[in-house]
């Protein structure tokens, strides 16, 4: 496909959450990123509203103003809000369809606070409660759309049809879906393969596994990746292969056929080379197949690869070429600057993150006396989350490893005890924000520099399986050292 297709009315987009990691070091602000939107030629944006608004959905009306004007200086609207209906919400039990609702209720008319007119429901939430919001979102008067991506919630899973038959059932415009284009993926990117062999994956193994997800169905790959799991020897193996056991390609063919219930899509990229083309993802029969479904909506680009040539905005600008050469070209907008950003490194699925931050161990004290120590720790996920799904953390102090038994945590102003949290759905810990983790060691730390690592574990229903498993082992990062001085 060298030429654009027929008459179209695809518009585009970004998730601008594609960058949080370098909105988060400083290395970019929110305004920036829009700003490289409107640069790329989107005017839509697409924000997991929990990255950005403090206590979202019942965000701060200070925030709303910010965004509000934000969107106003560069002429975007956002036009897609992200969340989630946690059914692992209470480590116990799943959340009931009536609470599901409610949390969709509150989302909805957050995004209609912002005129944002989609709410995407990420995840695996029941058919049951997508039905039962129905009612909810014709009064509210925004559409939801049910995330369909690689893995837990592609076209090969039994719930999504049960899904896809509620929605036809229903005849509301209110509901739908809203495929991610990693379902389409036609190849096991180099990027992967490196990755794996870097973190100790054998390199014929590696190559085996690339090779057979080409040559196999979906459902046999899957049995592949289960068969090689069971054999691994090592942690590093079993990780990656748990990993690439999600991908999947299916024929892009399908979105014509479901045109009728796309509500938006996820513009997912993995590898762009130097003709703009994406090498892993079946770009050409995606737009085929959506141009000539008659869809109208937004593609929305997300990102989850490396940066190219050290720059953070290349590969979108190279996937923004790539939709020039099939949708018509978008024309720059009139910045004469992109903004600058280094590209984060280390970290990322493969790796640990040091979530201790810098600067801020020191021995605490109740009514005078020394009753043990803290340390400020950020969340490396990527949004915002009640305390019920803050799940346990672990401080690693000289070689001694506390446990969340062993400690309170001061979030947002209150003090918990970390078994307390288990059921607060309504006290956020924010994105950006610290939690202080406060461990119990009569007589703290001795004064003088320390080697520390930390980590914070959120309970999320696609990084955990089941309801509140615990970890084999805690894998730190390497320890950096802080110095008491208290």
């Amino acid at each position: 496909m060298e030429h654009v297709m027929e008459e179209h009315n695809i518009k585009r987009a970004v998730t601008i959450y594609s960058w949080h990691r370098q909105v988060e070091a400083g290395l970019l602000t929110w305004d920036d990123c829009v700003k490289a939107a409107v640069k790329m030629g989107c005017n839509g944006i697409e924000l997991l509203g929990q990255l950005y608004f403090r206590y979202c959905p019942e965000a701060l009306q200070e925030d709303i103003d910010a965004w509000e004007a934000m969107m106003w200086k560069y002429g975007t609207k956002m036009i897609c809000h992200d969340f989630f209906v946690d059914m692992t919400m209470y480590a116990h039990r799943r959340l009931t369809v009536k609470e599901g609702v409610d949390i969709i209720r509150r989302h909805a008319l957050f995004a209609k606070k912002l005129h944002c007119p989609i709410i995407r429901l990420g995840g695996t939430a029941l058919p049951e409660i997508t039905k039962a919001a129905i009612p909810v979102l014709e009064d509210i008067g925004v559409k939801m759309g049910q995330e369909l991506h690689n893995g837990a919630s592609s076209f090969a899973m039994p719930w999504t049809q049960e899904l896809l038959d509620v929605i036809a059932q229903s005849g509301s415009k209110y509901v739908g879906i809203i495929p991610d284009m990693s379902m389409f993926t036609k190849h096991i990117g180099q990027r992967n393969i490196n990755a794996g062999i870097a973190q100790g994956v054998d390199e014929k193994l590696a190559y085996e596994v690339a090779d057979m997800f080409e040559k196999v169905s979906n459902e046999d790959f899957r049995k592949y990746c289960s068969e090689q799991i069971e054999r691994a020897d090592n942690n590093a193996t079993k990780d990656w292969l748990s990993m690439i056991y999600r991908m999947e390609y299916f024929d892009p063919s399908i979105l014509k056929e479901l045109a009728p219930y796309i509500v938006h899509c996820h513009g997912k990229f993995y590898e762009m080379d130097d003709n703009n083309e994406e090498t892993t993802i079946d770009y050409p029969g995606i737009i085929k197949a959506l141009v000539e479904g008659g869809y109208n909506g937004y593609i929305s680009a997300e990102y989850e690869g490396s940066p190219i040539n050290n720059d953070t905005f290349e590969p979108f600008r190279r996937y923004q070429k790539m939709l020039d050469k099939y949708l018509g070209k978008y024309p720059d907008a009139n910045y004469p600057e992109w903004p600058n950003a280094q590209p984060m490194g280390g970290g990322g699925f493969f790796t640990p993150n040091q979530q201790a931050i810098e600067g801020t161990l020191a021995n605490w004290y109740d009514d005078g006396e020394c009753t043990g120590f803290c340390v400020d720790v950020r969340s490396y996920y990527y949004r915002g989350v009640p305390l019920a799904l803050f799940e346990s953390a672990y401080v690693n102090v000289d070689g001694e490893v506390y446990g969340p038994d062993s400690m309170r945590v001061l979030v947002d102003g209150e003090m918990f005890e970390f078994k307390d949290m288990c059921d607060v759905t309504l006290h956020y810990w924010n994105k950006g924000y610290p939690a202080k983790l406060i461990i119990r060691k009569p007589g703290g730390l001795s004064k003088g520099v320390h080697d520390i690592s930390a980590i914070a574990e959120i309970r999320a229903y696609y990084m955990r399986e089941g309801f509140a498993p615990r970890r084999r082992s805690v894998t730190f990062a390497p320890a950096v050292k802080m110095e008491v001085n208290n």
